[in-house]
């Protein structure tokens, strides 16, 4: 550890010796912070920003070992039905996000160092301080994802314990799916009604519309999957069967279906001609799906695969 003493370096001075044009003085005065007590760059002020900071990364590592726990947790509360599909598929992204999240280790021991007065060098301070900055996001971003990932594991927990709860989750997935079916019945109307006037290009709505009733299709394909295994895991727990959700995901298939052959059937050729070729690419990258479907991926395809009007003149 160095002595205790001031530096005559000043905020000012580091202001004044740094060229970076993609740091403002601003942004300088920003980053010297941690390293500054009133206005003047010292080195106590130094070695307690290295030694919060070095309680940060470990809390950061301790949060990651929690996670691991965690996932310890609900891959052992699962083995017993961890064959059944929407489980295993579960049990999967959690193991996917553990990786990424235990892969940030290695950056949280990057072994902390002050260089020797560096408090008196304006421009090594400021490289110092920009380094300690970036260190910090690093950890928070890792604490905060680690704890994320736990509370989502507690709460798949509550899922494989409770029956209740996997069904409630169930119908807030279905009636998100019935609602976008309502809200595409709007579009469609629109879009066949000749009478209408639309503030839309009609081929640009025809082309959205059509993806999304493709992605509804699918949606209420994998709820179809979903509810098999929520019966199945109802067999080998002794659990109860909540009734009537088939129905449901019947007549949203129905209506859904429905919207597709009226957009098919009002489709002009000059709609197809722009946008035929973006409808069946994104048929080809749903047909890769299975069941059980991350819903998060599906949403990423529609948003890449969505028409933009000045594009596709």
């Amino acid at each position: 550890m160095h002595t205790e003493k001031s530096s005559r370096v000043t905020v000012s001075d580091v202001v004044t010796a740094v060229d970076d044009p993609d740091a403002d003085a601003d942004t300088v005065r920003d980053a010297l912070r941690p390293v500054t007590n009133d206005g003047m760059v010292t080195q106590a002020a130094i070695e307690t920003t290295v030694s919060d900071v070095s309680k940060l990364l470990a809390t950061a590592e301790t949060r990651i070992e929690l996670a691991g726990d965690a996932y310890d947790d609900i891959a052992r509360v699962a083995e017993p039905v961890e064959d059944i599909p929407t489980v295993r598929a579960r049990l999967n992204r959690f193991s996917e996000r553990l990786s990424a999240i235990e892969s940030r280790i290695p950056e949280l021991r990057p072994g902390i160092s002050i260089p020797e007065d560096v408090e008196s060098q304006p421009v090594e301070v400021y490289k110092f301080a920009v380094h300690i900055r970036e260190i910090i996001v690093i950890a928070q971003e890792a604490i905060e994802a680690a704890e994320d990932f736990s509370f989502d594991a507690e709460q798949f927990e509550s899922w494989l314990n409770r029956p209740d709860r996997r069904y409630d989750e169930f119908v807030e997935d279905l009636e998100v799916v019935v609602d976008a079916a309502d809200e595409l019945a709007t579009t469609v109307d629109e879009l066949v009604d000749e009478s209408m006037t639309m503030t839309v290009d009609p081929a640009v709505q025809w082309a959205d519309a059509t993806m999304r009733t493709q992605v509804l299709l699918l949606l209420l394909t994998d709820l179809h999957a979903e509810l098999a295994d929520l019966r199945r895991l109802a067999d080998r727990t002794d659990a109860y069967i909540r009734t009537g959700l088939a129905d449901r995901i019947n007549r949203a298939e129905e209506q859904v279906t429905d919207l597709n052959s009226a957009l098919d059937t009002h489709a002009t050729p000059a709609w197809r001609d722009r946008f035929g070729d973006d409808v069946e690419a994104f048929d080809a990258t749903l047909k890769g799906f299975d069941p059980p479907v991350d819903w998060g991926a599906i949403d990423r395809a529609l948003t890449e695969h969505q028409p933009n009007c000045p594009d596709k003149e």
